[in-house]
């Protein structure tokens, strides 16, 4: 039954992941950036100050919180074991392309978080937002949002968690031998514990662990780094020559580095799938650009940072190999990989022995553990959401109660199962559950994308006056917003800003 499952969705993400999706990713990120005056260049300071903008209320968390809990998403299972795949079956090139696709997509980021926050509701007391409230609010596509929000909702909970799950327990497995079912039980009690207390403690558990392992991850990397100074031009030279065919043994991988680093940059970064924007719509923030700068920072954190760490680690201690054309000579394992085929996490956990000891195998598990399993509550989240907007209505509040109880067991009884499933079904499960929701994502913001330049323009003017920007759906409004929610926040950060 599994090698039927697997066949099917392998067949299914041949046509997802087709150069349609080059086209999509690409081709949006690079059309948003340019009708946007490409601001995460031109308002690059302005993009990373908004992180840590202040504010929360009852019904909505701070911008810290939301972007970590973002962050929870972006900085997972791809940034590691993700990178590692990209490397292995597209060659160093890949990278290149990873790093073109960060810079891009981070405008797509921004509109889909600048237009959750500008249609986000209260449910339950709580701001909900995603895709399928802008779909429904904004074009009044309410068949299409139903639509988005079952894709994500079934995506989120049933398939996006298999490759983080997978990998936390494959990585324990290579560092100590841990039975890789006892790890998928721990992640499913842990997860339990953490759900439970909704978007509050969910915040609160990533504002406090996402900073953690992401600056202790990079400590390592600056590390490898120095230690391998003099290898870094070579480095360079190989990447660049890799990702466009000019590199006598990478050269005739392009399509494949292109194609690797186009589906890992998007699976890492999240962005233009829509996973960003209930945790984005959840913010308290004066201005809807607001929050879609920050999260637009987290698309450059998570890509061209974190990734990044992750191939230049792996590239300078020569520890990986590429499929069918490459034996890496760091370590003495490279060989046995190569023939069974093995790839993945290991090779990060081989490069960071070299100046760690064998003590690296157990630091790469434990902080893929904490990146993966962030993840994993992130996906919960998303879940949530979507589901609270099939059973939106007062008289639905015993039913919304009953529906997230269900997808909390759902999820947690998943990531148990995730554990013990093969590497590359895990994978491509993940895979099929990104790109269908990229796919009708993305084609809904190409509708709503003139509003949220609109909302930029007019965040680009108060700048320019010295003001520190508010939404006024007064001034600037459409049919969809909730006008009066959007003036409570104008009065009080009204107030706010005289005092």
């Amino acid at each position: 039954m599994l090698s039927g499952i697997a066949n099917l969705v392998g067949f299914l993400n041949g046509w997802i992941w087709s150069k349609g999706m080059l086209v999509l990713v690409v081709g949006s990120g690079l059309f948003f950036s340019i009708r946007l005056g490409f601001f995460q260049l031109a308002h690059f300071k302005d993009m990373w100050s908004r992180i840590l903008d202040k504010g929360s209320s009852d019904s909505g968390i701070s911008t810290f919180r939301s972007f970590c809990t973002t962050m929870a998403a972006r900085i997972g299972t791809g940034n590691v074991a993700g990178v590692a795949v990209a490397i292995y079956l597209g060659g160093p090139g890949a990278l290149f392309w990873m790093w073109v696709v960060g810079i891009t997509n981070s405008a797509m980021c921004f509109v889909e978080c600048t237009l959750g926050q500008l249609y986000k509701i209260r449910i339950d007391g709580e701001y909900r937002g995603a895709g399928a409230y802008c779909a429904e609010r904004g074009l009044g596509w309410k068949k299409y949002g139903t639509f988005m929000a079952i894709i994500l909702m079934i995506g989120a909970s049933c398939f996006m968690p298999a490759a983080a799950t997978y990998t936390i327990c494959d990585a324990f497995r290579n560092a100590s031998g841990v039975p890789m079912w006892s790890v998928a039980a721990v992640c499913a009690i842990l997860l339990a514990l953490i759900v439970v207390g909704g978007i509050k403690r969910i915040s609160q558990f990533a504002a406090y662990v996402v900073p953690f392992m992401t600056i202790a991850y990079l400590l390592v990397f600056l590390i490898v780094f120095i230690t391998h100074i003099t290898e870094v031009p070579a480095m360079f030279v190989t990447i660049f020559k890799s990702a466009f065919g000019r590199d006598a043994v990478f050269g005739g991988i392009i399509g494949s580095a292109l194609l690797q680093g186009i589906k890992r940059g998007t699976f890492s970064s999240a962005a233009g799938m829509g996973e960003s924007t209930p945790a984005a719509s959840a913010a308290e923030t004066s201005h809807p650009v607001k929050q879609g700068m920050a999260n637009a920072a987290g698309v450059w954190v998570d890509t061209i940072i974190v990734c990044t760490a992750t191939g230049f680690m792996i590239l300078l201690t020569d520890c990986y190999n590429v499929s069918g054309t490459y034996v890496g000579q760091g370590c003495k394992e490279m060989a046995d990989l190569a023939a069974s085929g093995t790839n993945g996490v290991i090779f990060v956990q081989y490069a960071c022995r070299q100046i760690m000891g064998n003590f690296a195998p157990m630091f790469i598990a434990i902080m893929l553990a904490l990146f993966s399993f962030t993840c994993i509550i992130s996906y919960y989240y998303e879940a949530e959401t979507a589901a609270l907007y099939l059973f939106q209505g007062d008289n639905k509040a015993k039913t919304r109660k009953a529906v997230i109880w269900i997808i909390r067991v759902v999820t947690i009884s998943l990531v148990f199962v995730f554990g013990i499933v093969q590497s590359s079904l895990a994978w491509d499960l993940s895979d099929f559950a990104l790109g269908a929701c990229t796919w009708v994502n993305v084609f809904m913001l190409w509708f709503l994308f003139p509003k949220a330049r609109a909302l930029y323009q007019d965040y680009e003017e108060q700048m320019k006056a010295g003001i520190d920007p508010c939404y006024n759906p007064d001034k600037l409004s459409w049919k969809g917003v909730d006008k009066d929610l959007w003036k409570e926040i104008y009065q009080k950060s009204s107030k706010a800003g005289k005092k």
